[in-house]
C-alpha cells in the first residue's frame, strides 16, 4: 500500500469539501430570501456528507422515526435524523426499536451557532427513550460568521461557544464524536476540545470506520 501519510498532511479532503461547500453559499447569495437560502444551504450540506458517506462504501440515508413514550401508552414523539449511517445495510426488526445496534446517528449542520444544545439533546433523548445507547456524532461546516472592522468587509468572528459545549458534555453527555471541515485554531490546540473535536477527515478516513464497525 503507498504511503498516504503526505496526502492526508496535506488536507485535501477537507479543502476540497469546504469549497464545494462555499461555493454553494456563493451561489446562495444571490438569492432573494436570506432566511429560505439559508435554510437551502443546509439542506445541500447535508446531501453533500450524505453522498461522501455513501461514496467510501457505507449505507447512509435520513431517517424520520417515531418513538414511543414510556408509560403513556397512544403517544409518540416523532425525530427526524439528518443522516443514520451503518457499514452494512441494517434490518429493522421490533426488537431494534427504530435504530439498529450497528447503526450510527449523524447531525449535520453548517455551524454550531444555535444548534449545539439540540445535538447534545438529540442524544440523551434518542438514548433515554429507545433504553440503550445510541451513536450520536455531529459533523459541521465551520464556526464562524461574517463581520465587519472598520472599512474591512472581509473579516469573520467565531461562533463556537466552548463552555457551552463542554457544559453540555458534562451535563448531559458526551457525543461519540465531533466533526469540522474547518476547525477552529482553539479546537486543535484546547487539550479539553481537541480530545472530542476533530477534522472531518479523519472521520472518513479513520473514524468512520470504527464507529460502524
Amino acid at each position: 500500500m503507498p504511503d498516504i501519510k503526505p496526502y492526508l498532511d496535506s488536507n485535501l479532503i477537507n479543502k476540497v469539501i469546504y469549497t464545494l461547500q462555499q461555493s454553494i453559499g456563493c451561489i446562495g447569495d444571490s438569492f432573494e430570501n436570506p432566511n429560505q437560502t439559508r435554510k437551502r444551504i443546509g439542506q445541500l450540506f447535508e446531501t453533500l456528507v450524505k453522498l461522501i458517506i455513501k461514496q467510501i462504501g457505507l449505507e447512509c440515508e435520513p431517517r424520520t422515526i417515531k418513538i414511543p413514550i414510556p408509560g403513556y401508552d397512544g403517544y409518540d414523539m416523532s425525530y427526524e435524523l439528518d443522516l443514520v449511517f451503518s457499514r452494512d445495510k441494517a434490518i429493522i426488526a421490533s426488537e431494534t426499536k427504530l435504530i439498529h445496534p450497528q447503526e450510527i446517528v449523524g447531525s449535520v449542520k453548517t455551524t454550531s451557532k444555535d444548534r449545539i444544545d439540540k445535538v447534545f439533546l438529540d442524544k440523551y433523548l434518542l438514548t433515554k427513550l429507545i433504553g440503550r445507547d445510541i451513536p450520536v456524532v455531529a459533523v459541521f461546516l465551520h464556526d464562524v460568521q461574517r463581520a465587519v472592522r472598520g472599512e474591512s468587509i472581509f473579516q469573520i468572528n467565531s461562533t463556537f461557544k466552548s463552555s457551552h459545549f463542554l457544559g453540555y458534555t458534562v451535563a448531559l453527555n458526551r457525543l461519540d464524536g465531533v466533526y469540522y471541515i474547518d476547525p477552529r485554531p482553539n479546537m486543535l490546540t484546547d487539550p479539553r476540545l481537541k480530545e472530542q473535536i476533530h477534522d472531518f477527515q479523519k472521520f472518513i478516513t479513520t473514524d468512520v470506520w470504527k464507529l460502524s464497525s
